[in-house]
């Protein structure tokens, strides 16, 4: 959900492959609420849609947010680099852990879990919610940065190291932040290296989506049917089960991005989507950051107020409103008077 500074025009790709990641996050979470409040999902489409989603989307994050590594290092250096994490990860970590935590709290008599201010309050050392990817995401820059600040060469060997602690958090339970980032930082290395062949893969999109495709579908009925495990399950087949999905959803992107740059102002249902996805992952911080709240918030009120117990209902108005809502608030800061709402964001200068 990083560095798009540095994109070029030809990256839009990124930003369709974060709209499609941050609809993922969204639909898993309106899911479990959905589900957790009793409101009559299919237990066994329930796990299976989860488990699907969890076995890639979070890992397809860290690859998107070490795209950009190298370019950065060297336009800002390792302690400009650090520095607008601070910012754009830490600051927002911090003032959305406490407001949504606050409004949890108030809530508590109305949502599917209990929240105490305590619990809100452990953030430094125990994130809650969604907000641990931001937590985690600034640690696995700070290693990457001091691992490749001054030899980008080690990358590789860097790789090998990130195989080996994901191989040992699969083995034993290391304590946490080590166990996460031990998990992502694998992730986070090979989108890096990733960025150094994007050409390559965008030539053979195809080719990728393809193969992708199928040893996604057959690695996850394997996986998830036949050995009986989940996404949290201690496996090695979860790696490359991960890797699948994140090139097959790599390799969509590149193919929507590469469709929209030939038929430039042609409408149509395909065109429509890939603009929907690039404004899903243009604003996919704000999205991820906010949909928690709206999407629980609609839950209550469809539920508490309008009495309604459809399941379908819930996830459709869930994953609307968990979208748009974040989209449109944080599209006021642009409004006169409205300004202050990007210090919610973005720490001051």
């Amino acid at each position: 959900m990083q560095d798009t500074e540095l994109r070029s025009a030809r990256d839009h790709w990124t930003d369709i492959a974060k709209g499609i990641g941050i609809l993922l996050v969204v639909y898993g979470h309106v899911a479990r609420g959905v589900f957790n409040a009793d409101l009559g999902m299919d237990a066994g489409w329930f796990r299976l849609i989860d488990d699907l989603i969890y076995d890639f989307h979070m890992p397809l994050f860290f690859w998107l947010s070490g795209l950009y590594l190298l370019s950065s290092l060297q336009k800002y250096g390792a302690g400009g680099l650090i520095r607008s994490k601070l910012d754009t990860l830490l600051y927002p970590y911090l003032v959305w852990s406490l407001l949504q935590g606050s409004v949890e709290v108030f809530l508590s008599r109305y949502t599917t879990s209990q929240t105490s201010m305590a619990e809100v309050l452990r953030l430094f050392w125990q994130p809650r919610a969604q907000f641990w990817f931001l937590y985690v995401l600034f640690i696995v820059f700070v290693v990457a940065v001091l691992l490749l600040q001054r030899h980008p060469a080690r990358l590789k060997a860097g790789l090998l190291l990130a195989l080996a602690a994901w191989w040992a958090q699969n083995q034993w339970q290391l304590l946490f932040p080590v166990d996460f980032v031990a998990s992502f930082m694998l992730f986070f290395l090979a989108g890096t290296l990733f960025q150094q062949y994007r050409s390559t893969f965008r030539q053979h999109a195809l080719s990728v989506l393809l193969i992708s495709g199928f040893s996604f579908s057959t690695l996850a009925w394997f996986y998830h049917s036949q050995l009986g495990l989940h996404h949290d399950s201690n496996h090695w087949l979860k790696l490359p089960l991960s890797l699948s999905g994140i090139l097959l959803v790599i390799s969509a992107s590149m193919l929507l991005e590469r469709r929209q740059a030939s038929q430039p102002g042609q409408a149509g249902l395909r065109t429509h989507l890939t603009q929907a996805l690039l404004l899903c992952g243009s604003y996919s911080m704000p999205i991820y950051l906010m949909h928690i709240l709206s999407g629980s918030g609609i839950r209550i009120v469809l539920k508490k107020v309008f009495h309604l117990q459809s399941a379908p209902l819930h996830l459709l108005l869930g994953c609307l409103f968990a979208v748009l809502l974040p989209l449109l608030f944080y599209r006021l800061r642009e409004r006169q008077g409205f300004q202050w709402i990007g210090l919610l964001f973005t720490a001051p200068r």
